[in-house]
Formats: C-alpha cells, sequence, structure tokens
C-alpha cells in the first residue's frame, strides 16, 4: 500500500502544481491582456471624439482660408480700396464675415496710406499711427499658406487671441486678413469633447506652440505634451502634476495643428481594481474545485497504471509472452493496446536478432574475399605482364603496366581525392592504352597552367569526357579527330576543359549527359553513365560549386568544362 500512495500523491500534486500554475498563468494573462484591451478601447473611444473634434476645427480653418482667398481676387474689393472709398469697403467687408459664423473679424490693410478697414459697423476706418502700423504690417507677414497665424489682434479694442489668415488684394496695394478669435474656435468644436472634469485638451500649432488648452498648464508639463507628439506615440501614458493621464492626439492636415487629449486614470484604476478582485476569487473557487477533481481523477488512473507498471516489471525479468487486458476506449486502454503491440514487436526482434548474427558473420566473411580478388588480379596481372618483358613484348608490358595503374585508381577506396597533376598522370595512361586500341584516330594535347597542377580534384574526373571524344568524335566524314584537355584558374575556381573537333553532339545527346545513371538513354553507342557519374560526384563534393557545362554546334566542335574550387592539396 506504501507504493500505491506514494504513486498517488505525485501524482495528485504533479497535476495540482501544473493546474496551479496554469490557472495563475491563465489570470496573469487574462489581467494583462484584459487591462491593455479596456486601454485600448478607451482610448480608441477617446481618439474617435478628438478625431470628429479636430476634423470639424480644420474645416472651420479651410472655410476660413477659402474666404480669405476669395475676398482678395474680388474685383468689387480692389476697386473700392483703388478709389478710396473706404466705408463702401468695409460694407463689403461685413458682408462676408456674415457668411461665416467662425469669422471673428476681416481687415483690409492698406500700407501706403496706414488704412485699416474693418468689418464692423462702428469705427470702421481708422487711420494708424507709425508705431501700431509697423507692429500690424510685422503680424501679418509672418502668416503664409495654408497654416493659419496664432498671435494676438493689437488692433482690437479687447486685446486676444486670434488665429490669421492672410492674402493680398489682386489688382491693388492692400491685404485682407481673416481672424478667428481662439475662444471662439474652442467653444465651437473643442469644448464637447473636454467637458468632462477629469480630461485635459491642450491644442498645438504647426511651431509647437500652446495655442488653444482647456486648463492652464506650466511650461514643463506643456513641454511633456510636445515631446511626446513629437515621438507620434498616438497613445500616450504620463503624469502631470502628480495627476496620471492617459490618452491620444490627432493632426490636423490642413492647418497642421494638433489636439491632444488626456483623461485622468483615477476611475480608470478603480474598474481595475475591481477587475484584479474578481481575478482571485475566480481563481480560489477553481483551484479548489480542481483539487478535488484532480484527486478523483488520479485515483481512478492509479489502478490501470499500476497493473501496467507489473506488467513491465515482469516483461523485465524476460517474461515476453505476457499480455496486459485492455479496459476501456480511453488513453489508458490505448496504452495497454500499445504496450501489448510493443511485447508482440519485441518478440519478433529477439527472434530476428539471432539471423541477423548469422546474416553478419556471412558478410565480413564476403568482405574478407573481396579484400583478396583486387589482390589476386594485380599479381597476376603483374605476372602476365613481367612474361611479357621477359619474352620481349615491350609495348605489351607498358600497356599492362598502365592498364593496372587505371585498374589500381579505379578499385582504390582510401582516397577520393588527388591533385590534378596525378589525374593527368593517370589520364595519360589511358590515352596511351587507346592509341593502342584504335591506332591513327584522334590526338591527344595538354594546354595546361601550371599553378592549376597542385589543385585537388576527385580522381577519374577527365577519363569519361575524353573517352567520349576518342569513341564518338570521329566521323566518316572526319576519321581523325584532335583533343585538347586545358586547364586554367580563374579567381577562386578551377576551370578545366576537354575540347575535340569532331562531328560534335545532337540535343538529344547532351540532354542524356544531365540524365542519371539510372534513367541514360543511348544515341549511336553513346552512353552519359561516365559523365553522370562525375556530374553527381561534383555535387556531392562542392555542392553548387561544381558544375559541368556541356557546348556543341552537333557538326564541328564539343567542348566540355568543369568549374570547381580551386583547392591546394596538402
Amino acid at each position: 500500500m506504501k507504493i500505491i500512495w506514494n504513486m498517488r500523491f505525485k501524482m495528485f500534486l504533479a497535476a495540482l502544481v501544473i493546474n496551479v500554475l496554469g490557472i495563475i498563468f491563465a489570470m496573469l494573462l487574462f489581467y494583462y491582456y484584459a487591462t491593455e484591451h479596456f486601454y485600448s478601447e478607451y482610448a480608441t473611444s477617446i481618439y474617435e471624439r478628438i478625431f470628429i473634434g479636430a476634423k470639424n476645427a480644420d474645416l472651420g480653418f479651410q472655410k476660413i482660408y477659402r474666404m480669405t482667398l476669395d475676398i482678395s481676387f474680388d474685383v468689387k474689393i480692389a476697386e473700392l480700396v483703388n478709389q478710396n472709398d473706404f466705408s463702401q469697403l468695409a460694407i463689403r467687408l461685413k458682408e462676408y464675415r456674415e457668411k461665416n459664423f467662425l469669422s471673428d473679424d476681416i481687415y483690409c490693410y492698406v500700407p501706403a496710406k496706414k488704412i485699416l478697414v474693418r468689418s464692423e459697423e462702428y469705427n470702421s476706418v481708422q487711420k494708424l499711427d507709425d508705431k501700431t502700423a509697423t507692429a500690424w504690417h510685422k503680424i501679418i507677414e509672418r502668416q503664409a499658406g495654408l497654416r493659419p497665424l496664432f498671435a494676438e489682434n493689437i488692433l482690437s479694442p479687447a486685446p486676444k487671441k486670434v488665429f490669421i489668415y492672410k492674402a493680398k488684394v489682386d489688382g491693388a496695394q492692400a491685404y485682407i486678413t481673416t481672424q478667428i478669435s481662439e475662444r471662439g474656435l474652442y467653444y465651437t468644436y473643442l469644448d464637447d469633447i473636454s467637458t468632462a472634469d477629469s480630461s485635459l485638451l491642450v491644442m498645438f500649432d504647426s511651431a509647437g506652440n500652446v495655442v488653444s488648452q482647456s486648463r492652464s498648464l506650466d511650461e514643463k508639463n506643456i513641454s511633456v505634451l510636445l515631446n511626446e507628439v513629437r515621438q507620434k506615440n498616438t497613445k500616450l501614458s504620463l503624469t502631470l502634476a502628480g495627476e496620471e493621464f492617459f490618452g491620444t492626439f490627432a493632426e490636423m492636415p490642413f492647418s497642421h495643428c494638433v489636439v491632444l487629449l488626456l483623461v485622468n486614470n483615477k476611475k480608470i484604476y478603480g474598474k481595475i481594481t475591481f477587475m484584479q478582485i474578481l481575478s482571485v476569487l475566480g481563481v480560489i473557487f477553481i483551484l479548489l474545485l480542481s483539487t478535488f477533481f484532480i484527486y478523483v481523477l488520479s485515483a481512478k488512473l492509479n489502478e490501470p497504471v499500476e497493473n501496467l507498471a507489473k506488467a513491465m516489471q515482469d516483461v523485465g525479468r524476460g517474461k515476453f509472452s505476457l499480455r496486459v487486458k485492455v479496459e476501456g476506449n480511453d488513453e489508458i486502454g490505448y496504452l495497454a493496446d500499445r504496450f501489448n503491440h510493443m511485447l508482440n514487436h519485441m518478440e519478433t526482434l529477439v527472434d530476428n536478432l539471432a539471423n541477423e548474427k548469422l546474416l553478419k558473420r556471412q558478410a565480413e566473411l564476403n568482405a574478407l574475399q573481396y579484400q583478396i580478388r583486387p589482390h589476386f588480379i594485380y599479381n597476376t596481372l603483374n605476372s602476365i605482364r613481367f612474361a611479357a618483358m621477359i619474352q620481349g613484348a615491350k609495348n605489351i608490358g607498358e600497356l599492362l603496366a598502365n592498364f593496372i595503374e587505371l585498374l589500381q585508381v579505379s578499385t582504390n577506396r582510401e582516397g577520393e581525392f588527388g591533385t590534378l597533376a596525378e589525374e593527368i598522370s593517370t589520364l595519360r595512361k589511358y590515352i596511351a592504352l587507346q592509341e593502342f586500341r584504335l591506332m591513327n584516330s584522334f590526338a591527344v594535347d595538354f594546354n595546361l597552367a601550371q599553378e592549376s597542377l597542385s589543385c585537388r580534384v576527385p580522381r577519374l574526373i577527365l577519363q569519361p569526357f575524353v573517352e567520349n571524344s576518342i569513341l564518338h568524335a570521329p566521323s566518316p566524314e572526319k576519321t581523325f579527330c584532335r583533343i585538347v584537355v586545358s586547364s586554367e584558374l580563374r579567381g577562386n575556381e578551377l576551370v578545366i576543359s576537354v575540347t575535340d573537333d569532331g562531328k560534335g553532339m545532337t540535343p538529344e545527346v547532351l540532354e542524356n549527359l544531365s540524365a542519371k545513371p539510372s534513367d541514360k538513354k543511348t544515341h549511336g553507342g553513346f552512353s552519359g553513365i561516365g559523365v553522370a557519374n562525375v556530374k553527381e560526384r561534383l555535387q556531392l563534393y562542392c555542392g553548387d560549386a561544381g558544375k559541368v557545362i556541356c557546348e556543341s554546334d552537333g557538326k564541328s566542335y564539343t567542348k566540355i568544362l568543369i568549374v570547381l574550387p580551386a583547392e591546394v592539396m596538402s
């Protein structure tokens, strides 16, 4: 019973720990993402509010700008300025002001006469003194383009902050300026989105100056807000005057002003605290409930697992004929069925193991015999060679010597690579054999760069290509063929070429050179097995750096290029 209790306890404790960790992780994940989602949704609602207000304010700027241009191109305005009929000019300006409720006032300033005409019924025409005229002229000179100028209207009876648009009257030496009151703009478009006591609205112009705000802020706080806007942080979270805020801002594409709205975090923190309390209570409830179910489940799972453990102990003692009773279609039943399947497989493996030992012994004996056969062939051929030399058949002896060396190179497995010089030496012996067999049908020239001879190349890489030129390049029309074997270094590459002036190769034969040995086709006695073997070995040894390029016009030449990395063999 002690073993059973220990297993149950361990199973229960492990499941409980995993469950608790999973619940805590899920709670933290839920809390984090729920808070993030809440902030995101709240920030989205704030942005929608501020976007609508900013869009409407920007449309107001746009209308005032267009009205300013309309006035500047009004022919009647130019005529009244040139005729010095300033009283009628004031009436004309008043008509324009009444068309747009946002317009606070419209001025027409004539610099030459220092006359200011206003769209007001009282004191509509004024003669400015030199100081006032100079100051006003400097103010309106600062405004240009679509961006309004935020400045103090020094000509108003009660100085106030206004947004100014300016345009030169077409056909007259005068300037039209249209003013929008800062307070008028705020209460028309922005007041509704900042009515809550816990919110803060600030509007910056294109130069980064505060032009409107719902509450007065010091320069330090304004600098913090401006820095956030310049960093393009659309979701803001910062502390101002000891209070925590979060919010967002919207840019006005026409006037290039920025409206920023912040909301105090106190209300949100209260909701988040409530969410935390609910999360903790939920975790406690789920933990208690899961503890009960885990205990019951561990007790239920223990019995079939114990049966499996006992069966495994018996199998460990060599009882491979034992089988476990499969109960149910659940995971434990599946495990028991797989255990029985494993026992069946183990019995089969044990039977096969004895057979494999016999096969392995036979393979070792065969390997020893294969080692003896090449050695026997070399000794026999050497005996024939020495007999030919003794009897005076020197040519036959030399041919046998060349053939023996070629046979040793082709059957040697100790080294897959050699130098290009060694490969050329082997190739010369092969050529000597073929010259004896095919007299006066070909000639081979070598054009080898001295620095390339020490480069590392796979063994028997040239013989298949030279063999193809010797056997297939001659034709009935041209019975003699000249073959040139060249080598050179091109940067980090070794380039070897085999060129003949024979009958060339047809497209079908060229295609056959790229086929695998198992897919080879024969064209007029030509087989691409050796060439394909070289290409596959280059791919294995060098990867994409090893290439075989075949060229032919099908009638007068064939050229094979072998490209591989230039590596000096130590």
